[in-house]
């Protein structure tokens, strides 16, 4: 199986005002936490399951691609010169640099500074075993990141407009969709600047996310 990991770090972080993916966060910029799962999370696939893994940083930060092609050995960066476009660009951006014969494509953003390597390798044995070709992480029903699409929709993909994403394939084929409950913590994402400034130990007592913190 061969799987196209695809990290979309081009927001403008309008809610929070500036450039989020790059503000400090626990003593590490806030997209670097992302790569580190994304890297860790190839290695357990390639490792445990034999599925070979690409990952693809798409931004249109030159900090956050020299980052990427320091930390990940044989990774894609693109720089994204259609940000203005939305997620979209991204997605268009990755799945065309991706494999030609990818089983599928993970999508991942970039401001989910908790979630795990494990936690993206079990959603992808997971989708792959499910025998669906659409897959998304969810909190009690609250769909998250990162999804899953199957290559037979490398088309569609390139295809999508707007801010939408790739929401619209899944509501195009909602018997495809395969969905993976999973702890509150891995989904959880910078909004605001405040968010920056809970901290782990807030955070733990906030939402009860003392055990398997990373």
């Amino acid at each position: 199986m061969k799987l196209s990991m695809i990290y979309m770090a081009s927001g403008f972080g309008k809610r929070f005002g500036s450039n989020k993916l790059l503000a400090s966060f626990e003593g590490r910029p806030l997209y670097a936490y992302g790569l580190s799962a994304l890297e860790k999370g190839a290695q357990i696939l390639e490792k445990k399951s034999g599925i070979s893994c690409e990952i693809i940083t798409v931004s249109q930060y030159p900090q956050i691609l020299e980052s990427a092609h320091c930390l990940i050995s044989g990774g894609k960066v693109l720089e994204n010169p259609f940000s203005e476009e939305g997620i979209t660009a991204s997605i268009r951006l990755g799945v065309a640099a991706a494999w030609e014969d990818t089983d599928a494509f993970l999508f991942f953003v970039a401001d989910q500074p908790y979630t795990e390597g494990e936690m993206i390798a079990s959603f992808a044995e997971g989708y792959f075993k499910s025998g669906k070709k659409l897959g998304c992480t969810a909190f009690k029903g609250r769909r998250g990141s990162p999804t899953a699409f199957g290559g037979c929709y490398r088309s569609e993909l390139l295809a999508i407009s707007g801010d939408k994403g790739g929401r619209q394939v899944m509501k195009n084929h909602p018997e495809e969709l395969w969905i993976m409950e999973t702890e509150e913590k891995q989904l959880w994402d910078v909004d605001l600047p405040e968010d920056l400034k809970r901290g782990k130990k807030s955070m733990a007592q906030e939402h009860d996310f003392s055990k398997g913190s990373s």
